[in-house]
């Protein structure tokens, strides 16, 4: 990472801007508050609707009712540019917009598709030449042509016009530095939705992680164009998207700035943001939740709740709904914090809401019948949870098409209850609807890592187990046989995982199933390790199965008489062995992983422990291999050797992340060894310059630095006449990061580096796309700084300094 990049001032500006189940218990309706915080835009405006700069083609919309009077002035703005193209095209463009945008909001969401397309063409015909200004307008065009292709649920065809527009204003930006970074921001963060909506889970992140440092650097510089209330939908999607990605610790403390600045927000105007507050608090329960933060996720939850009581108390049509799906959220995590009988509270009350005649949410209240039945079976009274869970099921038919997910869902919750209550032939009627309806949707949605595919091995699991208990165990391995076929010439990646599933299954069988499953598990995996097929999930899993089979003897009979070689490491590997590794692995923080190696070294140094690490990176590539480089320096060169340096980068991280500067000083007096660390290249300049300075001249020298700004020039001005371009390196970097003097920031930065030498690897043309951003004053003690540079040190890169004068606008 280059200076510009770390706290100078620089940044993308200076280089141009461009640089009933699983969906339904999520946001039942969704719509309201509780889905308001991913559909609203900047200042809190319906992202479809949004105006601003250069939106030509965009109109205020009266309203659902105001239909006629817009396809009317489609009419006339049709006839007028009949007429007069020039004169007229860029009115019919604005009325194509706001007809667009008011069928939209009448629900027909087809019909707002063609105008939106034709505003389109209009502006691209109009943006043809850059210089008559239209590109702004068909990069917002381009924006709401996306989201109303998106509305119909073609989530391909809405991708394209949201790159392209994002490229539109990308570019602006490099042209305008002062203008469209709050549009390139929103466009980012719905390209992240766009990809989201295609099913790719790793893409949306870093889109995300775009739109909210874009519009995190106009909140905190307080620009114009700065909103907070859109830095907080950005922050809640980008939270989305890296819980999508694998990476839900990440998503947590998002989705806690989020509601930071809504509840900060929420002070200010109760009745805007109150219930976009209870939106990311629930977001955020749920987040919690996922990282097994129980308490945290109830906590959330409550607050949720609590604010929208009191919304349902003054708007009780607007906001019951949104409390009942509150609640059934609170009702769920209550019962996983280990306190069901509160949770059977608020899932009843849940319910209760969702039956009154006014709620018009049934995929809600299916929703939440699953969850009350939920509760009542984990307080020991499984005969009550039938009746609701039979409920929602009814709900879920009705329904249709749409929820089949859902159905296929809570047909297993049915058939669980039903089994407990004894009735195992109902048990098995359930979950062979379930079968059906997950195999179908598999068979849509294809890949063996698929949720629909996951989801089906679930179903799978449980009607098998059933039968097996009725004693039907031939028809079980008849339902694999059939699925296992239905995939294999479609989508064979799923046949292999389900054929590994039917072997395992074999394994639980009576004889002579057992001998049978066993021979084609290791058969399997001997061909796969022939082929040079890499360890993944499904081998692990066979892998897996074949240790924990109760007669070790005939595993290892099989493995040799079926393949003709030795026994290999993971067949022999210990369980105990593999979860003490797992647990290492796996432990908080490198302090506790130090003291869990010192507690249980003589099993963590033998050759089995290698052999776990080799199972274990299957499931976490990065942590294994990262484990196993540090179990050989632990058994080269020790314990403190091999751990120390990972302490001292996880408290550097630490010390990064502090909330303040006071926050910042107290973590260093507390971790001193911090100021010997040589801190990585992409560390922010600020902390690198409280490092180097605490280390040389002090904690008390450094810190007054980020807390005097006379100070600060006084550093800076000393380091100049001394030519020290290290130390006007740390002023630099505490000008931008601290102050927020970017002017500054980068001027210094780029003098700084003459000084030392350089003249290469930055360009001082990137400080005249900085100058709005500072006032007069400013710009003339830098140039007079420069310029006394350049007089005392007339060896040092000459002409690059001219160029620095020349682009503060100086007479060089």
């Amino acid at each position: 990472m280059g200076y510009e990049d770390r706290g100078t001032g620089a940044g993308d500006e200076a280089r141009g801007a461009g640089g009933a189940g699983r969906a339904v218990a999520a946001d039942p309706g969704g719509s309201g508050a509780l889905a308001q915080a991913q559909t609203t835009g900047p200042g809190g405006r319906a992202q479809t609707e949004t105006t601003g700069p250069d939106r030509r083609a965009q109109t205020e919309t009266p309203g659902p009712g105001g239909l006629p009077q817009a396809e009317e002035e489609v009419r006339n703005r049709r006839a007028a540019a009949e007429g007069d193209p020039a004169a007229g095209r860029p009115g019919l463009a604005a009325a194509l917009g706001a007809l667009s945008a008011l069928r939209a909001e009448a629900g027909d969401r087809e019909g707002a598709v063609a105008p939106a397309r034709e505003a389109v063409d209009i502006c691209r015909s109009l943006s043809e030449n850059p210089e008559d200004g239209f590109v702004p307008t068909l990069a917002w065009a381009l924006h709401q042509l996306s989201n109303r292709i998106s509305a119909t649920g073609d989530h391909t065809a809405a991708l394209p016009p949201a790159k392209e527009a994002a490229k539109l204003y990308a570019e602006l930006g490099m042209k305008r530095p002062d203008r469209y970074q709050a549009e390139l921001a929103e466009a980012m963060n719905a390209l992240g939705d766009r990809i989201a909506d295609t099913g790719d889970r790793t893409t949306p992140v870093p889109f995300g992680k775009q739109a909210v440092r874009l519009q995190r650097e106009l909140v905190e510089e307080k620009q114009p164009d700065a909103s907070v209330p859109a830095l907080a939908e950005y922050l809640l999607n980008y939270a989305r998207h890296l819980a999508a990605a694998g990476e839900p610790v990440e998503a947590v403390p998002r989705a806690e700035e989020a509601v930071g600045h809504l509840r900060s927000l929420a002070a200010e105007d109760p009745e805007a943001f109150r219930p976009r507050l209870a939106a990311a608090l629930h977001a955020l329960g749920g987040h919690r939740a996922t990282v097994s933060d129980a308490s945290g996720a109830v906590e959330a939850a409550q607050e949720a709740c609590g604010v929208l009581r009191e919304l349902t108390d003054r708007r009780p049509e607007a906001f019951r709904p949104e409390l009942a799906t509150a609640l059934d959220g609170l009702a769920g995590h209550l019962s996983r914090a280990g306190d069901p009988a509160e949770g059977r509270r608020a899932a009843e009350e849940a319910v209760a809401l969702h039956r009154e005649p006014a709620a018009q949410d049934r995929p809600g209240l299916a929703a939440a019948l699953l969850t009350l039945a939920r509760c009542l079976a984990s307080t020991g009274d499984p005969v009550g949870a039938l009746p609701p869970v039979r409920e929602a099921v009814d709900l879920l038919r009705e329904l249709g098409d749409a929820l089949l997910p859902e159905l296929a869902d809570s047909l297993q919750v049915l058939g669980t209850y039903v089994e407990l209550n004894g009735d195992t032939e109902g048990a098995v009627e359930a979950f062979w609807e379930a079968v059906a309806l997950h195999r179908a949707l598999a068979l849509e949605r294809p890949g063996a890592s698929a949720t629909s595919v996951t989801a089906l091995v679930s179903a799978l699991d449980d009607l098998t187990r059933a039968l097996a208990r009725t004693g039907e165990h031939a028809a079980a391995i008849d339902e694999f046989e059939e699925t296992v076929k239905e995939f294999e010439e479609s989508d064979p990646a799923t046949a292999r995982r389900l054929r590994v599933e039917r072997d395992i299954f074999l394994l639980r069988c009576p004889e002579p199933w057992p001998g049978n499953g066993m021979t084609e598990l290791v058969a399997w995996l001997d061909r796969e390790a022939e082929a040079g097929v890499s360890a993944d999930t499904v081998i692990v899993r066979a892998r897996q199965a074949l240790r924990s089979y109760g007669d070790t003897a005939a595993v290892r009979t099989a493995w040799e008489e079926e393949t003709f070689t030795p026994v290999p490491d993971w067949l022999v590997l210990r369980p105990e062995t593999l979860e003490l590794v797992s647990a290492w692995m796996f432990a908080p923080n490198w302090p506790r992983s130090r003291d869990f190696w010192s507690e249980n070294a003589e099993v963590l140094s033998c050759e089995a422990a290698g052999t776990a690490l080799d199972e274990l990176a299957v499931l976490d590539p990065h942590g294994a291999q990262r484990h196993a480089v540090l179990r050989d320096a632990v058994l080269v060169h020790g314990v403190t050797a091999a751990y120390d340096p990972l302490i001292l980068s996880e408290q550097l991280a630490e010390w990064l992340e502090c909330a303040d500067w006071a926050e910042s000083r107290a973590y260093l007096e507390e971790h001193p060894r911090l100021l010997t660390v040589t801190p990585p290249e992409d560390t922010p300049l600020a902390h690198v310059a409280m490092l180097d300075i605490g280390r040389t001249e002090g904690l008390d020298a450094a810190y007054r630095l980020v807390a005097d700004r006379e100070a600060l020039q006084a550093y800076v001005e000393r380091s100049l006449e001394a030519g020290d371009g290290t130390a006007l390196m740390h002023g630099g970097g505490i000008e931008g990061q601290v102050f927020g003097d970017r002017l500054s920031s980068l001027t210094h930065a780029q003098v700084a580096l003459v000084l030392s030498g350089e003249s290469e690897g930055f360009d001082p043309d990137d400080l005249a796309a900085l100058q709005h951003k500072s006032d007069e004053e400013t710009r003339i003690r830098l140039l007079k700084e420069t310029i006394a540079v350049g007089v005392r040190h007339p060896e040092r890169q000459g002409e690059t300094l001219r160029r620095i004068i020349r682009a503060l606008g100086g007479d060089a």
